[in-house]
């Protein structure tokens, strides 16, 4: 998947202001005022793009918490680099600067994960919230508890100790990040609520600060340099990637409903039925390893472990089976709620909400919604020459054509007889949408095959613009439909309603 261009930017400027620090750390060395001003400088305007995105971009409701809960993260890290940075300028006499640092990077590792918790939670609900939380807790006790037996541990015991031991404190920091970069795919596959590039500049931003902190072990305690300055254009890369993050992601409203959650994928088959599991399974192997090998009692419980573990497996999948009807039985239930009978399009009730929800999300965002009107010309005289059964199938040979037009990203929909619209939001400029207007006209204008008979038929189409020409959605479908009308009798392929904005020039162009 190629980036868009906005991604593009941003991400050129993420990697420019890495490879400004990283030009100083290697020329300039000596300037550490100036590498800490650089340092803190990116989580605070990834901060403060993030709070600008959320407040222009997300209402109140789930996916603006949990952006909120990241960008409070940003604000821990930027904390923790300036009392870190404050303690080097003074050199040294805060003294407890630097232990105050790493609590407030310890707090970015707890808001980044209560931020994947919470959305988790919100979406597959209470119970599933709770096994994910300790899902991520027992990972993380796991990957801890390891690396202390078979890495740290052994090279105490070989009187290694002054390096080890402030290495495996730093090693928190990359474990951690490890962590939560795995759960955020998991959040991603179990709650369809966040855009894969969302995701991506995530789990970017979480590969730069486990790459930075492993640098940073690896120079400080192996290499005896200071990391500092090699690690922090890591660190600013991360920060911006998880700040671009949040402005990848558009809102959607409010709880998604039971149909629309994808129960589990089959992507997350084995964090489903393994995570938990597995690692048990993993850690009961260690123990037995270390205390005494393979003995009888061990091979017994390992037997009967295993045998848990299958039967859980099996209940599992039942549950999801039973979990993926109900999913499809909603599903067809909405889509019978929504969709017009005849024609499969969307029907009024359907229409009706879409056209409140794109109005209020232009009045947070400041865009305009566009709204095409139409009815058939001479349908009448199809219903009255060829009987109801030839108008139904002229219907559906419309919609046939119109349900094209989805591809472009604009909604449909048929609110009865033979009038239907098409809702546009964002819109673009006037003339993108007299383009449309005219692609709408070209297209349904072409004869129709019906019984052996070529029907000729054309469509007249109104078009209106909130909030240009209207101030709520029934005058704006009121506009849109008089202006349908100012087409017809004007016997003008389209209409745009230009009275409203003072310009009363009428823009049409004469049917052939």
């Amino acid at each position: 998947m190629s980036p868009a261009p906005s991604d593009s930017l941003y991400i050129r400027l993420a990697i420019g202001y890495a490879l400004i620090q990283w030009i100083l750390a290697l020329w300039m060395p000596e300037t550490l005022m100036l590498h800490r001003i650089l340092a803190v400088m990116a989580p605070a305007a990834a901060f403060a793009y993030l709070i600008r995105v959320i407040g222009s971009r997300y209402e109140q409701g789930h996916l603006r918490r949990f952006w909120l809960l990241i960008a409070a993260g940003l604000a821990g890290d930027a904390i923790g680099r300036i009392l870190y940075a404050g303690d080097e300028w003074a050199g040294g006499t805060f003294g407890g600067s630097i232990r105050l640092a790493d609590l407030f990077w310890s707090l970015e590792a707890f808001l980044f994960a209560g931020a994947l918790i919470y959305l988790f939670r919100q979406v597959q609900g209470p119970l599933r919230g709770i096994r994910f939380t300790l899902d991520i807790v027992i990972v993380a006790v796991t990957l801890i508890t390891v690396g202390w037996e078979y890495l740290i541990k052994p090279e105490l015991a070989g009187g290694t100790d002054t390096v080890w031991r402030s290495a495996g404190g730093a090693m928190l920091y990359p474990l951690c990040g490890i962590v939560l970069m795995f759960f955020t795919l998991v959040v991603y596959f179990n709650t369809r609520q966040l855009r894969k590039r969302s995701v991506i500049f995530l789990c970017l931003g979480g590969g730069a600060f486990v790459l930075g902190d492993a640098l940073r072990i690896f120079l400080d305690s192996f290499m005896n340099m200071r990391a500092d300055l090699y690690v922090d254009p890591l660190h600013s890369l991360s920060a911006f990637f998880i700040g671009f993050a949040g402005g990848q992601s558009p809102p959607r409203k409010g709880r998604r409903s039971l149909s629309e959650k994808n129960p589990w994928p089959a992507g997350t088959l084995i964090v489903r039925y393994m995570l938990p599991y597995s690692v048990l399974g993993g850690m009961f192997a260690l123990m037995a390893h270390r205390f005494g090998g393979w003995s009888g009692l061990f091979t017994g419980l390992t037997l009967c472990f295993i045998l848990i573990l299958i039967r859980q497996i099996l209940i599992q999948v039942e549950n999801d089976r039973l979990f993926e009807r109900l999913h499809v039985s909603l599903q067809k239930s909405e889509s019978l709620a929504h969709r017009d009978d005849l024609t499969g399009l969307y029907n009024r009730r359907y229409f009706n909400a879409r056209l409140s929800e794109a109005l209020s999300e232009a009045d947070r965002a400041g865009f305009r919604v566009g709204l095409l009107y139409m009815d058939l010309n001479r349908f009448k005289r199809v219903n009255d020459k060829y009987g109801h059964r030839a108008g139904d199938l002229l219907i559906q040979k419309v919609a046939q054509r119109l349900h094209s037009l989805e591809s472009r990203g604009v909604i449909v929909s048929r609110l009865g007889g033979d009038e239907f619209t098409v809702m546009l939001y964002p819109a673009g400029e006037d003339q993108e949408l007299i383009w449309m207007a005219e692609d709408i006209w070209t297209m349904l204008s072409d004869p129709y095959e019906l019984e052996g008979a070529q029907i000729y038929t054309s469509p007249s189409i109104g078009i209106a613009v909130y909030p240009d020409h209207a101030k709520d959605d029934q005058e704006l479908i009121g506009r849109a439909d008089a202006a349908m009308y100012a087409a017809k009798e004007r016997k003008a392929r389209w209409h745009f309603d230009v009275e409203q904005t003072m310009r009363l020039q009428l823009l049409h162009k004469k049917a052939d």
